[in-house]
């Protein structure tokens, strides 16, 4: 079974994945002894097979070059890159005999599938030339991604077999478009298992892995206010979130002090935050339009912070949130 889907890829490094990853599909049915394969079914078996069968439609000047290498100490890096993202990516790929999609990684757990297609194929005596996409989906729907990728396969006819002479990558990026400002739009987080990646980083705020401070409580509402707006912006048909969460590195800043930082850390998913406790409210209605966020100090004393959706920013010096939205005094940001 196909599913027709569209990709653009998150960068150039993206595309070198995906070419190494094709290594690590299941074995498919090979043609028939004595019958001259096609580029499609060479490509399949340079992809599926063991690793012979993957030299087998390099050139023959890089093959005697990989066996040069795996004679000495380096052991050839291409082929040590390769059985890499074979043991990587097994249970993620799917191949196609017949069709537009051609290869398929799949990432059940995020509902997202990203294709390879064949969008042509010039066939010129014992030269060949195979336009390759990328396309990816999210629950069955297309996604629009920053950076449209296409790969083109020149594939030689060398004593009988097809081989791969040259690869050429284009891309066309959005400059116009400012969402490419955005890392959340480049990097999606569902992305990197359908490359095989097996280890995720552990969960730091932007705060520890950039040596910047702990943010202050007033600070703090006023960037979440900011991601808010942000948010609200993206995703029309919502309004406003009163889910910390759904805020968490949803988009960056700049300041001259502290450089580059994200609006939102992840600590702030869990509702507490450098001795406050945050909350959001007031999301009412079928699309919120409005919001409320306050900033408790834990310990009950000190003051407490309140914003909404108009960012002005309040103070009361109970440590009561609902004194603060109620009768706080404005707070100069």
């Amino acid at each position: 079974m196909k599913k027709k889907r569209r990709d653009e890829i998150g960068g150039p490094k993206l595309v070198w994945a995906a070419v190494l990853c094709l290594a690590a599909f299941p074995a498919a049915a090979q043609p028939s002894r004595g019958v001259e394969q096609s580029p499609r079914q060479a490509i399949r078996e340079m992809f599926t097979g063991d690793e012979e069968a993957f030299k087998k439609h390099l050139t023959l000047d890089v093959q005697a070059k990989i066996s040069e290498q795996q004679k000495g100490a380096g052991g050839g890096d291409l082929m040590q890159s390769i059985r890499s993202w074979k043991a990587a990516s097994a249970q993620s790929l799917e191949g196609f005999e017949t069709g537009t999609v051609l290869f398929s990684f799949n990432n059940t757990q995020e509902h997202e599938r990203l294709e390879v297609h064949i969008d042509g194929e010039d066939l010129r005596g014992d030269e060949n030339a195979m336009d390759l996409s990328f396309h990816a989906f999210r629950s069955g729907v297309e996604r629009e991604l920053p950076m449209i990728l296409r790969l083109q396969l020149i594939w030689q006819r060398q004593q009988g077999i097809w081989r791969v002479s040259a690869v050429t990558v284009s891309a066309s990026i959005p400059l116009g478009d400012p969402r490419i400002l955005e890392k959340s739009w480049w990097s999606p987080p569902a992305v990197a298992p359908l490359f095989g990646a097996t280890t995720v980083a552990p969960a730091t705020s932007s705060a520890e892995t950039s040596g910047r401070p702990r943010l202050p409580p007033a600070r703090s509402l006023r960037l979440i206010g900011l991601a808010e707006s942000l948010y609200a912006q993206k995703h029309p048909e919502n309004g406003f979130t009163c889910s910390l969460a759904e805020l968490v590195e949803i988009g960056k800043g700049f300041d001259s002090e502290n450089g580059a930082y994200k609006f939102i850390d992840r600590e702030f998913a869990g509702g507490t935050y450098n001795g406050y406790r945050f909350a959001l409210s007031g999301c009412t209605g079928k699309i919120p339009r409005a919001f409320q966020v306050v900033a408790e100090p834990l310990n009950g004393k000190g003051r407490a912070y309140c914003s909404d959706q108009t960012h002005d920013l309040r103070a009361s010096d109970d440590g009561s949130g609902t004194t603060c939205l109620a009768s706080g005094k404005f707070v100069r940001q």
